[in-house]
């Protein structure tokens, strides 16, 4: 009974510094608590010496964590999926013995490195399609996920901090950045991808991150739940609205190289007159 009693307050003790205070929660404790829709890791990021600092780490936690199960998936994915080397070969040895190939070679000596190349990448664009693990699909996932994750913390906090100031927050832009980046924890939930062929549902992700970005907001900006709200969906809006015009600017230029289209567009101008 002593010793259950010691242990237990040896766990208390724990959770509290030298000085008597109680100790800041460590990351993955930030990350279970804000993936769990609460409140309070946003404070403790908020008032922290170096909130941008400690929301970068965060959100490269984050990263690191999700990137290390897409690796582990493909371990277990290659371990266990079939193996297609052999099919592989014989497509390749079948092609080669054709007379179709021997003529392309005959004209082109450079054909056979070429065809060699060609059919890999093939054979490679297979599997992908397929949901084989691959190195390459591998590779460009978790490139895709450093890139754009970080790319669209920084985009939509800078957008995110503008339209907060302008309603009439008063958080410093390193805070809003850092509890943005914790906000970013359900990304975690990609983490089942360690399993191989499991994926995690994109809309409840989206719909988890507008609701960790919401309170992320609330607490940097203390700001009223409209004002919240409008200041989370307002960066996508902008983004949404300046990507239509490049789609459609962007697709009226590209028409207007066709001969015939630009033609008709300075036929219609001349009759406009």
């Amino acid at each position: 009974m002593s010793e259950a009693l010691n242990e237990h307050s040896g766990q208390n003790c724990a959770a509290f510094s030298s000085d008597g205070s109680e100790a800041p929660p460590g990351t993955l404790t930030l990350l279970w608590r804000a993936l769990l829709l609460g409140g309070s890791p946003y404070a403790v990021v908020r008032d922290g010496a170096n909130a941008g600092r400690r929301g970068f780490v965060l959100l490269l936690a984050i990263i690191g964590i999700v990137a290390l199960a897409q690796v582990i998936g493909y371990g277990f994915g290659w371990l266990t999926a079939p193996r297609l080397g052999s099919l592989q070969a014989l497509s390749y040895t079948t092609l080669t013995s054709l007379a179709w190939y021997a003529e392309q070679v005959q004209q082109t000596p450079a054909f056979a490195a070429q065809f060699a190349q060609g059919h890999a990448a093939a054979w490679e664009a297979l599997r992908i399609l397929l949901g084989y693990p691959t190195i390459t699909a591998t590779s460009i996932s978790v490139t895709t996920l450093i890139v754009a994750t970080l790319l669209n913390w920084f985009v939509y906090g800078l957008l995110a901090h503008a339209f907060a100031r302008w309603y009439g927050g008063r958080a410093r832009l390193s805070q809003t950045l850092g509890v943005l980046g914790l906000a970013y924890a359900p990304l975690l939930l990609r983490t089942v991808e360690v399993v191989p062929g499991a994926v995690a549902p994109v809309g409840l992700i989206f719909l988890l991150m507008l609701a960790t970005k919401f309170l992320a907001l609330q607490s940097a900006h203390s700001l009223g739940a409209v004002q919240t709200l409008a200041v989370t969906l307002a960066p996508y809006i902008v983004v949404g609205l300046i990507a239509a015009l490049v789609l459609l600017f962007g697709g009226a230029y590209g028409l207007e190289q066709i001969p015939y289209v630009n033609e008709a567009l300075q036929v219609q101008q001349f009759l406009a007159q």
